[in-house]
């Protein structure tokens, strides 16, 4: 019989191969670091009969490359994209474009995220990192949902649903403003390896407003916290919040 369309290789937090990564050590990394995000979602573990293992710095690489999707955040009623930068990003930017503020969009959740200690990011996809076909992950995503709507109803949060991506993968979610642990433990509930946390830069200057740290859930702590800023939709496919594998 026909097999049911998977959401691809998963989140392997890739945008473009690097140069210092070599092709090996690249198809290692995609198939045995399974970042399952939405702002992540899961990291699982590397497959033991695969080696060398995938160093350090190279599994930050691929942790911090994700572009982040937010549909329709507190403050916007569209969709808006945070992408990963550097603290010094506007650095060269023209005289006076620093002065402009960001949209309005940016300090309301920047306040959620101040009252909660940041916003949660949280899937319910491809658990562990192993790929599942997608209306099996839909279907995962709307028991989430039904988590989260209870959490924020008790705890006087909001949430809304988010998606994670690069050029090669796309993972929906969820963005929740509600204590961390909560949000973790529902993590652990679908099986889930880490979460994202966004939260405010602190510091003068005019560079990106959001820090981006991982949490971790079923796995080990990552370190791989990224300054990501407002940007443009990007142009490739899986910028689209409604992209779906084809059938």
């Amino acid at each position: 019989g026909s097999q049911a369309p998977s959401d691809g290789p998963g989140p392997q937090m890739l945008l473009r191969p690097r140069a210092a990564l070599a092709p090996t050590v690249l198809r290692r990394l995609r198939r045995c670091v399974r970042l399952a995000i939405v702002a992540p979602a899961a990291m699982a573990f590397a497959s033991s009969e695969l080696a060398p293992e995938p160093n350090a710095s190279a599994l930050q690489d691929l942790w911090a490359s994700a572009y982040e999707g937010w549909i329709k955040p507190a403050g916007m009623e569209q969709v808006v994209y945070l992408s990963p930068t550097s603290i010094d990003a506007k650095s060269s930017a023209p005289e006076g474009q620093c002065s402009a503020p960001w949209e309005p969009w940016v300090e309301a959740t920047l306040e959620l995220a101040d009252q909660y200690g940041g916003l949660y990011g949280v899937t319910a996809f491809n658990p562990m990192g192993q790929d599942k076909p997608h209306a099996e992950n839909l279907a995962k995503n709307e028991l989430l949902e039904q988590e989260i709507v209870k959490l924020t109803a008790e705890v006087g949060g909001t949430w809304w649903r988010s998606f994670g991506f690069a050029e090669d993968w796309h993972e929906k979610g969820f963005t929740v403003a509600a204590p961390q642990d909560k949000v973790v433990d529902l993590a652990k509930q679908f099986g889930q390896g880490a979460v994202y946390r966004f939260y405010r830069r602190e510091g003068p200057g005019c560079g990106p407003p959001f820090l981006r740290a991982t949490v971790p859930a079923l796995l080990p702590d990552t370190e791989a916290d990224v300054p990501v800023a407002p940007a443009a939709r990007p142009s490739f496919p899986r910028a689209d919040p409604d992209w779906a594998p084809s059938e």
